[in-house]
């Protein structure tokens, strides 16, 4: 095996039943560990106090013939130490059991008190029902995109999301990034991306497209391979780290690998070379000044552009753009004939001004 990419489980930090998310969606792993932890202690402390008590009323009724209101009632302001006057005389056997229900209720109801009232202090309650209202608003996501890493090229690429109101579900293990983004409206998951329910978490089985910009090519490797295996139709992007890490990553399963090294040295060499192709290129692309655009729309089954020509469908005329290519399945025709058929499912690389490119989309379905 390549010493690049070291062994690693495919799955880590199994998450055990975590007491209001389901098992396999945990929207911040790291803070629903922490919360499985604390919550699991304050209930086994509370079984431990409700079995005193328990206890406690069974000995009165079978010792002193009490009732059971009577007999729960006596246990409760025993352990307590509300020290009431007795509800029924007590024999030398009820005051016997009466003194060792005190010294053993006492402590677990102090203790039950402290250990919950700690875990209602130190957890961050409004944050937890927002972490349930964002896994809701992600359950309900579908063909989306899901973007590992939130670093330096992630934060840009969230920026162009944003912008272009595409739905998203960004996965980082830093907690403070994501409590930031999760402040810009943005749907978080906090955790590792190298972990099957951290992806589960982020409605990779539902999403159209996964971008891996982590750290180092390993992990994206791992993530690669973990996405692929939970949605095999997924398209997914890789941003390459290592000059060498194309093909194991084109191995693991990813579409498309970019290594912003060599792009944007063939921008700076292009640029010096043929300024004016950049400069178009450049004002083609969402979020420059321009009102130019170039983009890719696709036909929808039922849309009144399938079953045309591009020259029936008139559409330099009717809606001023310029049909640059014609994608259907895995081939690309570009500047296609006017007499080529539309068909649903094919993609129309059009250019021309972004609300004429509007008229498009709504035409296409």
């Amino acid at each position: 095996m390549d010493p690049a990419f070291p062994r690693k489980p495919l799955e880590t930090n199994p998450l055990p039943h975590n007491f209001g998310y389901p098992q396999t969606s945990p929207l911040d792993y790291h803070g629903a560990m922490e919360l499985h932890t604390k919550l699991g202690a304050a209930i086994r402390i509370t079984w431990l106090a409700i079995i005193v008590l328990g206890l406690g009323t069974v000995g009165y009724v079978l010792i002193e013939h009490a009732t059971w209101m009577d007999a729960l009632y006596m246990t409760v302001i025993t352990v307590t130490t509300i020290g009431f006057r007795e509800v029924f005389p007590l024999s030398t056997s009820g005051r016997v059991f009466t003194m060792i229900l005190a010294l053993s209720g006492v402590g677990v109801m102090l203790y039950a008190v402290s250990v919950i009232a700690s875990w209602m202090m130190e957890t961050d309650l409004s944050r937890l029902l927002g972490l349930r209202k964002e896994h809701r608003m992600i359950n309900k996501l579908s063909r989306h995109i899901v973007l590992c890493g939130a670093g330096r090229t992630g934060q840009t690429v969230i920026e162009i999301f944003q912008a272009r109101k595409q739905p998203f579900v960004v996965i980082d293990r830093d907690a403070e990034r994501c409590r930031q983004l999760e402040a810009q409206g943005v749907l978080t998951v906090h955790g590792d991306a190298t972990s099957q329910r951290v992806l589960e978490a982020a409605g990779v089985a539902r999403a159209s497209t996964l971008i891996s910009s982590l750290a180092d090519d390993a992990h994206n490797v791992y993530a690669i391979l973990l996405a692929r295996r939970l949605n095999p139709t997924l398209k997914i992007i890789a941003r390459a780290a290592g000059d060498a890490a194309d093909e194991p990553l084109k191995l693991a399963g990813a579409d498309t690998v970019i290594n912003p090294y060599k792009t944007g040295a063939m921008r700076i060499a292009f640029t010096a070379l043929k300024p004016a192709v950049i400069d178009f290129l450049d004002a083609s692309l969402p979020g420059t000044n321009t009102n130019l655009e170039l983009a890719e729309i696709r036909v929808e089954q039922g849309s009144r552009l399938a079953g045309q020509t591009l020259a029936s469908a008139n559409v330099r005329k009717k809606f001023g753009l310029i049909v640059v290519a014609l994608r259907r399945g895995n081939e690309s025709l570009f500047n296609p004939p006017t007499d080529t058929p539309i068909e649903p499912g094919d993609i129309l690389v059009a250019l021309g001004p972004t609300q004429n490119l509007e008229k498009l989309e709504r035409a296409s379905g």
